[in-house]
């Protein structure tokens, strides 16, 4: 299932983000506002209760969340740690993972992973986040090691621009993934990277406070 975000307050985020130049905290601080929208959109695919509230006033009808204690987001270092900074704005309640994993420069573009701690996904709505979707030799990879952590009861991608050859190639290996994304761009190239894109988003992020994450490369 494949979701574009095309909410005005989401494309506008989109629009200033991908300028040429951008500052490391405008881009941080739009990419968090956009997981933050994407977070309230995928919000209303989650299942509700109707319940009743204790108004100063007297009773009134309402509604609860009843998945909110079974999401579980995953960051992958470094570029998608603003995203979910985003996400987490909305359900503070979600538990963490953590995938430490990069791609080489040189084609065929080989993954490397270093890092891994995941909790029980069994059951869980599993959230991957990553602002960008390229080759998909990444998510690929992650998709496979998260595996290991159990069947959750859904499994979602929230990605801020992807390529067709990567969704194609992720929606083709795992068709009961649901993606969510701002953007599809048809091009990569030479290097790998999505054209026009927005460049490398771990870098801009991470421009002018590298450890501002707590991430040390």
């Amino acid at each position: 299932m494949l979701k574009i975000i095309d909410h005005l307050l989401v494309q506008e985020k989109l629009t200033k983000i991908r300028k040429k130049g951008i500052d490391s905290a405008h881009f941080r601080k739009g990419i968090i506002e956009i997981g933050r929208l994407m977070a309230y959109e995928f919000a209303n695919t989650l299942e509700k209760e109707n319940i009743k509230v204790e108004t100063p006033l007297g009773q009134a009808n309402g509604i609860e969340i009843k998945s909110r204690n079974d999401i579980v987001i995953i960051t992958i270092l470094r570029a998608s740690l603003p995203l979910t900074n985003g996400i987490l704005r909305v359900f503070p309640e979600a538990q963490y993972g953590v995938v430490g994993a990069w791609r080489r420069d040189e084609p065929p573009f080989e993954v490397c992973m270093d890092y891994l701690k995941i909790p029980d996904l069994n059951d869980k709505i599993v959230i991957v986040a990553d602002p960008m979707l390229a080759t998909g030799n990444t998510m690929e990879l992650i998709l496979k090691k998260l595996e290991r952590f159990g069947n959750p009861q859904r499994m979602v991608l929230f990605t801020v621009i992807s390529s067709e050859p990567g969704l194609e190639k992720i929606m083709e290996n795992h068709p009961e993934l649901e993606i969510y994304t701002c953007s599809v761009e048809k091009e990569l190239n030479a290097d790998g990277y999505i054209v026009p894109g927005l460049g490398d988003a771990g870098d801009i992020a991470l421009a002018s406070h590298p450890n501002s994450f707590g991430y040390y490369p």
